[in-house]
C-alpha cells in the first residue's frame, strides 16, 4: 500500500510541478530530475532504516511519524488537550496524553528548545488529512525540502550567476539530498532556511508581502528547529545586508558593534541566567551521554568542555577539524561510511584549491565569505558538541550546499577555466 500511495503521489506531485509556472531558472528535465532525486533517496533512506537498521523505535524517520499518530488520536479523544498541546499552552491535567508520546520529552536535554515537538506536531496535523498515511506524510515532507532546494538555487543563482554550481549545490550533495529526503527535522529545517534566505534576497529587491509572509513564516520555523543555525546566521545575514546597502567600511564595523550590543542588552535583559558556555557544556554532556548509553561505536577525540572561554576557542578548529576528517580511511564499514568519506576527501580538495588562491589574489567582501563563515561556524559548534561519526555526518548536511557554493566560486583561475571550458560545463550550464 505504500508503495502505491508514495509512487502515485510522487507522480502527481512531479507533474504539478512540471505544469505549475512559478517554478523558473530551471529547465523542465531539470526540475524533474531534481525531484526524481529527491524522492529516490527517500526510498533508500527508508530502505536504510528498515533493513540495515530495522530497530523501529531508534529510527528518526519513523519515531515523530509514530508520535504524531498517538497525538492525533489525542484529537478525537480530548480535542481542547490536543489545542493545548499543538499550541504549547499544556498543564498538568495534560500530562496523561503527553506521557503516551514517547519523544515527547527527551532523556537528555540541555537546551533552549525541543526541536523533536516539530516534527511531531506537523506529522499530527497532516494525520487528520492523511488518515495517518505514511506515504502521504513522507511526500509532504520531501515537497517540502525540494521547495527549500529550489529557493536556495534561486538563491545562489541570483548571487552568481552560475547555474550549474548553483544546482549542484542545491539538489547534487549526496549527505544534504539522503538526509533531507525523510520525516525528519532536516527536510523542514531546509524549507525553512531556503524560504527565509531566498526571501530577503528578494525583500532586499523590492518589498513584495508575499516573500514577507515567507520570511515572517521561515524564521518562526528555524527558531523552534536548529536554533544554533539561526544562531549563526542572523549576524552574517545583518552584516552582509549592511554592507550590500552601503559599501561602507564604517557601516560595517558600526553594524557589528552595533549587534554585539544588541545581543549583550537582550542577554542581560531578558535572559540574565543563560549562559552560552553552560549550555554548550550542557550540550557536549548530554550528546556524550547518550553516545556511552546506546554504545555509539564511532566516537572521535573531543576535549571535554569546562564552562572555560580558552576551552572554547581550542574547540573551534577541533570542531571544524573533526568534521571534516571524520569518517576517515579506518571507519569505512558500510555504503554510508563510504558516501560520507568521499565527500570529505572532496571538500578537503576544494578548500586547498581556496587556499591556494590566499596568495597573490584579492578577496574582497561579497557572498562567498559569509557563506564560508556561516558553514565553519555549524562546523564547530556540531564537531565540539557532537563527538559521533554518525551525527557529524547528519549535522552537517544542511549547510553543506552553503560551503560548496563559496568554495567552488573561491578557486584559483586555472581550476576554473579548466571547468568551465570543458564542453560538458558549457552544455549543462546552458541546457539546466
Amino acid at each position: 500500500m505504500f508503495a502505491l500511495t508514495f509512487g502515485l503521489g510522487a507522480l502527481m506531485v512531479g507533474a504539478l510541478f512540471f505544469i505549475l509556472p512559478w517554478f523558473k531558472g530551471l529547465s523542465k528535465w531539470a526540475l524533474l530530475s531534481s525531484w526524481g532525486i529527491k524522492a529516490f533517496a527517500s526510498i533508500i533512506l527508508l530502505y536504510v532504516y528498515t533493513s540495515i537498521y530495522p530497530l523501529r523505535n531508534e529510527a528518526d524517520v519513523f519515531k515523530y511519524y509514530d508520535d504524531g499518530i498517538m497525538l492525533s488520536e489525542i484529537a478525537a479523544e480530548q480535542p481542547a488537550a490536543f489545542t493545548r498541546i499543538m499550541l504549547g499552552t499544556w498543564n498538568t491535567q495534560d500530562m496523561v496524553y503527553l506521557n503516551r508520546l514517547n519523544y515527547w520529552f527527551r532523556s537528555y536535554d540541555h537546551g533552549i528548545s525541543n526541536d523533536n515537538r516539530v516534527v511531531i506536531r506537523i506529522n499530527a496535523l497532516l494525520n487528520l488529512i492523511t488518515r495517518g498515511s505514511y506515504g502521504l506524510n513522507l511526500l509532504v515532507f520531501i515537497a517540502l525540502s525540494w521547495l527549500g532546494s529550489y529557493w536556495l538555487f534561486r538563491l545562489f543563482l541570483g548571487l552568481s550567476a552560475s547555474k550549474i554550481t548553483s544546482f549542484i549545490a542545491a539538489f547534487l550533495l549526496p549527505s544534504t539530498i539522503f538526509w533531507s529526503s525523510g520525516i525528519l527535522k532536516e527536510a523542514l529545517l531546509f524549507f525553512a532556511l531556503g524560504g527565509f534566505l531566498y526571501s530577503l534576497f528578494q525583500l532586499y529587491q523590492r518589498v513584495r508581502l508575499n516573500f514577507l509572509f515567507l520570511g515572517i513564516l521561515s524564521l518562526f520555523m528555524l527558531s523552534f528547529l536548529k536554533i544554533y543555525i539561526l544562531i549563526a546566521l542572523l549576524p552574517l545575514v545583518w552584516i552582509t545586508w549592511i554592507w550590500a546597502r552601503t559599501r561602507s567600511w564604517r557601516m560595517l564595523y558600526s553594524s557589528v558593534i552595533g549587534f554585539l550590543t544588541l545581543f549583550i542588552l537582550c542577554h542581560v535583559l531578558f535572559f540574565p541566567e543563560w549562559s552560552m558556555l553552560s549550555t554548550l557544556q550542557g550540550k557536549q554532556f548530554d550528546f556524550i551521554q547518550m553516545a556511552n548509553a546506546v554504545n555509539a561505536g564511532s566516537m572521535v577525540p573531543i576535549i571535554p568542555m569546562d564552562g572555560r572561554l580558552t576551552t572554547l576557542f581550542i574547540l573551534i578548529p577541533l570542531g571544524i577539524w573533526n568534521v571534516l576528517v571524520y569518517p576517515d580511511s579506518s571507519m569505512l564499514k558500510n555504503v554510508q561510511s563510504v558516501f560520507a568519506f568521499t565527500e570529505n576527501v572532496l571538500i578537503l580538495l576544494v578548500f586547498l584549491g581556496a587556499l591556494l588562491r590566499l596568495k597573490g589574489v584579492s578577496w574582497k567582501l561579497d557572498w562567498r565569505f559569509p557563506m564560508l563563515v556561516f558553514s565553519l561556524i555549524v562546523f564547530s559548534l556540531v564537531g565540539m558538541t557532537a563527538p559521533v561519526v554518525g551525527a557529524m555526518v547528519r549535522y552537517k548536511a544542511p549547510v553543506l550546499p552553503f560551503l560548496w557554493m563559496s568554495l567552488l566560486h573561491y578557486q584559483i583561475p586555472y581550476v576554473k577555466q579548466l571547468f568551465t571550458s570543458n564542453r560538458i560545463y558549457q552544455w549543462l550550464n546552458t541546457h539546466l
